[in-house]
């Protein structure tokens, strides 16, 4: 994957800022010909396959609406930050954007671990954050809740319900899990137990594995859970760490002897090429090969042609998360956050992918998770994909409000 971040949209806006609040820089209040938004990810490390290309997806957005002259007169300046995946980076990168950067808004981060603190430091500064990775349900239903924060991803508790679902349907009640050793991927484990409890399916949990993020062998891991014998196993991991246990698992036949659900997505099916795991379970926060238009196919194959690869299910989500911004600052006519919180929650935003809804209870986006079987067959794009023959809508995999909110 190429990992270019182009040079002109990461300069940076030397503008004044008014005491304590990001949403009031400079840039915002009308003195300044540009305005800055940052975008806190990681990429470098494990992550970084999910981080650069969500970054691609916002620079071409900003390249896009900068060609037609910008928004409210301003040009947005993108600046792009690499928190490297560290908690105490995202801390002092997120403090960076909104004080010395003037940001009118966040974009990020990729895991939950380093998005907490960013979400802390935009509560904090009154400055909208727009997650399009990260889920942990956490951030939209707890006291961690901030009104400036927005998820423009399935939740932790959305996804594991749509893999439940399906196992439910599958009538697979022996499992195993496994999933990194980290909020999320705890979070994701414990979100699709609960989910199968709800839906009154009578499981036994034959095992967890539980490695740490950026692990580089699995084969212990395949080893205890073959040894289990289970009729599924619900995977948690993702990214490199996905694909490394996907290419070590082919050489067990590992998916001849047990169903695998995991996050395969547009990249992950791209790097594997030869070693596709055909009818694994795949699913996905932001399945746009799924989506038969021609707008989404043009969106594309343009992205290949100037990234070199193909985007990622954040790309998709990134740029929904930018539509999103842009929606609120035309409604507002204005980039202050404090009026953008007033208008984003509740409202139907048209993207490229489709119309979106934000909940107004709890600023979580209403967005499906794409499911299918991975097929190597009958792909519209030079890897393989899948149909999206699972897929749930958000209607079937949206929690209840959360009460006091």
């Amino acid at each position: 994957m190429n990992a270019k971040i182009s040079v002109g949209v990461m300069v940076l806006v030397s503008a004044g800022l008014l005491a304590g609040c990001g949403s009031s820089a400079t840039g915002a209040s009308g003195s300044s010909s540009t305005v800055t938004i940052v975008s806190l990810r990681a990429t470098s490390g494990p992550t970084a396959s999910l981080g650069v290309p969500g970054n691609n997806a916002l620079e071409t957005e900003v390249k896009a609406i900068n060609a037609k002259g910008g928004l409210l007169g301003k040009k947005i300046v993108l600046k792009i930050i690499n928190t490297q995946g560290s908690p105490d980076q995202a801390t002092n990168d997120a403090r960076q954007a909104v004080l010395d950067d003037h940001a009118v808004a966040l974009f990020g981060g990729v895991s939950s671990g380093d998005l907490a603190y960013t979400e802390e430091v935009a509560a904090k500064y009154k400055t909208v954050l727009f997650s399009y990775t990260a889920n942990d349900a956490v951030f939209t239903r707890t006291k961690a809740y901030t009104p400036y924060f927005f998820s423009i991803v399935p939740s932790t508790l959305m996804e594991p319900m749509a893999v439940a679902r399906l196992f439910k349907k599958e009538g697979w009640t022996r499992i195993y899990t496994i999933s990194p050793n980290y909020s999320f991927g705890h979070a994701e484990v414990s979100g699709f137990l609960s989910a199968l409890k709800q839906l009154g399916v009578h499981y036994t949990l034959l095992g967890e594995q539980w490695p740490a993020l950026g692990a580089s062998n699995f084969t212990s891991n395949i080893s205890a859970i073959l040894s289990a014998h289970p009729q599924a196993v619900f995977g948690g991991i993702y990214g490199s760490d996905l694909e490394t246990f996907t290419k070590e698992a082919v050489g067990y036949n590992f998916f001849k002897k047990t169903h695998f659900a995991a996050q395969y997505g547009a990249i992950d099916m791209q790097a594997l090429e030869g070693s596709l795991p055909v009818g694994a379970i795949g699913f996905a926060r932001g399945g746009w090969w799924t989506l038969n238009s021609p707008q989404v196919k043009s969106w594309a194959k343009q992205y290949d042609s100037t990234y070199g690869s193909y985007p990622s299910s954040y790309s998709m989500l990134g740029t929904m998360a930018f539509q999103s911004w842009v929606y609120a600052v035309k409604k507002e006519h204005s980039f202050d956050s404090s009026k953008l919180i007033n208008v984003l929650p509740g409202a139907t935003i048209s993207t490229a992918f489709g119309n979106m809804t934000i909940r107004g209870c709890d600023h979580q986006a209403e967005i499906p998770e794409y499911v299918g079987a991975l097929s190597n067959t009958n792909s519209p794009y030079p890897f393989g994909t899948y149909n999206p023959e699972y897929t749930e809508p958000a209607s079937k995999i949206l929690p209840a409000c959360p009460t006091g909110q």
